[in-house]
């Protein structure tokens, strides 16, 4: 299991508490009348989890894991690490990013890669399937980085500022309820 304010592992799992804010999200959802045509998926464990709940709950489709929705990938030295355990590595590298957005440790992903695929994902959302939106389930910093991208963000450094500040309270829906702060 993760500790709070640790990289999760890609491969953890949904915990019972997240299972449930995703189901009130999904009732959410349904009292305010969003059906989406398809529910979208990122491949990691505890997204594809509340997609398969949302999915059931909302009586729409699913689409298959697709990793362009997938979580932004922390190098590798960092896995399951609070900042108290960040390697002096890393904490150069975290220092020196936003100088260099292409720059990345083994198993991470660059910024100006994250700027990409946010980019790719917030087309989706532009492009509604038989006149419904898609449902991206995915992770804080990507869903920030969609966030940031719609608010008008257009370089790597700022999306990832924004989608590290992104924040939505449990069953929070964005764009209706979540802001960038």
């Amino acid at each position: 299991m993760t500790r709070p304010h640790a990289h999760a592992r890609p491969d953890t799992p949904l915990t019972a508490r997240g299972a449930a804010q995703i189901a009130a999200t999904a009732h959410a959802l349904r009292d305010r009348g969003v059906r989406p045509a398809i529910v979208l998926t990122s491949p990691h464990p505890r997204a594809t989890t509340s997609a398969h709940i949302v999915a059931a709950l909302l009586g729409v489709p699913l689409a298959a894991p697709n990793p362009l929705y997938a979580e932004w990938r922390p190098p590798d030295c960092v896995l399951g690490k609070g900042p108290d355990e960040y390697p002096l590595e890393y904490q150069t590298w975290r220092r020196d990013r936003f100088r260099d957005p292409d720059s990345t440790l083994a198993g991470g992903e660059s910024l100006t890669a994250l700027y990409k695929r946010a980019t790719a994902a917030s087309a989706i959302l532009g492009h509604p399937v038989e006149g419904h939106t898609a449902l991206i389930v995915s992770h804080r910093v990507l869903i920030g980085a969609v966030a940031a991208i719609a608010a008008g963000a257009s370089c790597p450094q700022d999306v990832f500022q924004a989608a590290r500040r992104f924040t939505l309270a449990p069953a929070g829906i964005w764009p209706d309820s979540g802001q960038l702060r």
